[in-house]
């Protein structure tokens, strides 16, 4: 392109110069990615027109590819008002695939989609490293992405995010309800925080009563639940199912993995929600069963697993940190899944 014609489109608000010397810079950081399975490596990743992932299914009976996509939500908006923007790239990662290790895949590759009003080169560069960091967490690659550029669209100073992984798991070894039996326990792992959900009405309290000292708890990151593969690997059989706790809380989510004419009965008392937690909704004038439907309750992640052997089970999950709580177990009832709060 002209110089003429890049200063014409400069002054429409796009700065080409800028976005491809950021493309250079995360081709200097990559590195070559072999998956720590033996499941693949990448061919061609970042600078190219796609990503190429060269995939070794030779262990798999069956291999069954599993997608997900999600993004931050509005806790982009708190962690761009509170100058909290440095780990939001975990957020994005976590809240994509989290929802991958619920069917028992292991995590290949991930891409990313960064939209803003105008490039920052230093905003840009914390949300990419703390996107790298998490893909090295989760041993997967971070295949490629998009970064657009687009003024109008969005306030100077604001960006979205988007994320999409991919990864794999044996047909036969998926989890799912198709497994879950009247009797088995449900489990609670622990959250980080409020991770990226209800952040909406997060907003709006602070708002009205302004707290600044909780800003940094409000603004931990995402937990990663990247020992799942482990504790999988070891303990397979008796895990049945794994629920995400995302917006809807544990009673619109944990029901999507029981069949119908099956309850999840949880005593509320026994739910890990931390003491900050539970003043700052108390603070706002709501009791925690006002805003389950809304925020996790310091639960990230479920399991409904076979009382056989739990304390086996509860110990491994434990030493891997999933910081592990029994929490209730499944019932026969008559009609769709439902969660029982007792």
């Amino acid at each position: 392109m002209s110089d003429s014609k890049e200063n014409l489109y400069k002054a429409s608000g796009v700065d080409t110069n800028t976005g491809d010397a950021l493309v250079e810079w995360l081709q200097a950081k990559r590195r070559v990615f072999s998956h720590p399975a033996a499941l693949g490596s990448v061919i061609d990743g970042i600078g190219g027109f796609a990503g190429l992932f060269s995939l070794d299914l030779a262990r798999f009976k069956k291999p069954t590819l599993v997608a997900s996509t999600d993004g931050v939500g509005t806790k982009l908006l708190l962690g761009l008002d509170s100058g909290h923007d440095e780990n939001l790239g975990q957020d994005l990662v976590a809240m994509c695939v989290n929802d991958l290790y619920t069917v028992g895949a292991v995590p290949l590759f991930f891409l990313d989609y960064y939209a803003t009003g105008s490039l920052d080169a230093a905003q840009f560069k914390r949300i990419l490293r703390s996107i790298q960091s998490s893909c090295r967490d989760c041993e997967m690659a971070l295949l490629g992405g998009e970064t657009a550029e687009m003024p109008g669209l969005y306030k100077k100073g604001h960006f979205d995010l988007a994320g999409f992984v991919v990864g794999v798991v044996d047909h036969e070894d998926r989890l799912g309800a198709h497994l879950v039996e009247n009797g088995d326990v449900v489990i609670a792992f622990e959250s980080s925080g409020f991770h990226a959900n209800g952040y909406s009405l997060i907003r709006k309290w602070l708002n009205e009563k302004l707290q600044p000292s909780l800003i940094p708890k409000l603004m931990t990151p995402t937990k990663l639940y990247h020992t799942i593969p482990k504790l999988l690997q070891n303990q397979r059989p008796l895990i049945h199912a794994l629920a995400n706790i995302t917006g809807g809380g544990i009673s619109g989510n944990l029901p999507r993995v029981l069949k119908n004419n099956q309850k999840a009965v949880i005593n509320f008392e026994l739910l890990p929600t931390p003491p900050w937690m539970k003043q700052f909704i108390n603070f706002n004038n709501a009791s925690l069963t006002d805003v389950e439907p809304v925020f996790n309750l310091g639960v990230g992640m479920m399991a409904v697993a076979s009382p056989k052997n739990l304390q086996t089970l509860m110990t491994d999950a434990n030493d891997l940190g999933l910081k592990a709580h029994i929490v209730g177990d499944i019932q026969p009832t008559a009609g769709e899944s439902r969660v029982d709060f007792i």
